[in-house]
């Protein structure tokens, strides 16, 4: 009987884990990673970690598909993530909002196109169902006042 039950928990927990409401902690430490990873310039992992309905506001609108082909051209030399605060907004949602500083070089090695930027973010994190998966679902940057 107690072999029963413990086959019954061990099947059961993992589906409360998927459920049970992400730590802020959990969440900053996803956005960084997304960070991270665009600053790498791998970008089928990059690709991995929005959902397919992604979509990016800022001085324009984007998928997926189209952030990915700017992130080619341009390289994430450099970022600082700042005052990072989260909201968690259910137990499968989650935002994150910041103002981040980075600097972007759009140019060759020869001729660098060295673009920076200062924007507070938001960033929409969703947990796909039936997993533990955190995937980005939209990002919105606006340029702050120190902006140049």
């Amino acid at each position: 009987m107690s072999l029963f039950l413990v086959a019954i928990l061990a099947f059961a927990l993992p589906s409360q884990a998927q459920n049970a409401t992400p730590s802020p902690v959990e969440i900053v430490n996803l956005e960084q990673n997304l960070w991270t990873t665009m600053a790498e310039g791998n970008f089928a992992t990059v690709r991995s970690l929005f959902t397919k309905d992604f979509i990016q506001v800022d001085n324009k609108i984007q998928a997926a598909d189209s952030l990915l082909i700017t992130l080619k051209h341009c390289k994430l030399e450099s970022y600082e993530l700042r005052d990072l605060q989260v909201r968690i907004l259910s137990p499968d949602s989650a935002l994150t909002a910041y103002h981040v500083v980075n600097t972007f070089n759009c140019g060759t090695e020869d001729h660098p196109q060295v673009n920076n930027y200062d924007n507070n973010s938001i960033t929409v994190w969703v947990r796909q169902p039936n997993t533990a998966k955190w995937l980005v679902q939209a990002h919105t940057e606006t340029p702050t006042a120190l902006a140049k």
